[in-house]
């Protein structure tokens, strides 16, 4: 059985891979980089899709998550947010509970501090 790759490791790799391959490490530089390849990535996700290219989705989709990684990287350096695999694991969580109107399509919003 392939052994899976955890939130934890992408996030260690694009940390690894920023500073081996010399890009700023300066948040504002790092902000504005993150941002952008996410939107970027995330358009050619969509490009994929709409043209039918479905062999190229989860290579498009892969580099979606690097970048979020990247971005919640940033905020765990210089913000100190809580990590990004306990965020996830409350937001599975969060998200058994609540329920879907097939009427509607929507799914309830629980009372919840933390997600909205």
């Amino acid at each position: 059985m392939k052994k899976q790759i955890t939130i934890k490791e992408i996030q260690e790799w694009e940390k690894s891979f920023t500073k081996k391959k010399g890009i700023s490490q300066k948040e504002q530089k790092a902000v504005m980089i993150a941002i952008l390849k996410l939107m970027e990535e995330t358009g050619e996700v969509a490009k994929a899709v709409l043209e039918g290219n479905w062999k190229e989705v989860p290579a498009e989709v892969s580099d979606v998550i690097v970048f979020a990684c990247k971005v919640a990287n940033i905020a765990e350096e210089f913000h100190n947010s809580e990590d990004l695999t306990s965020v996830i694991k409350k937001k599975l969580e969060y998200c058994k509970g609540r329920t879907y109107d097939s009427g509607s399509k929507k799914f309830d919003k629980q009372k919840n501090k933390e997600f909205k």
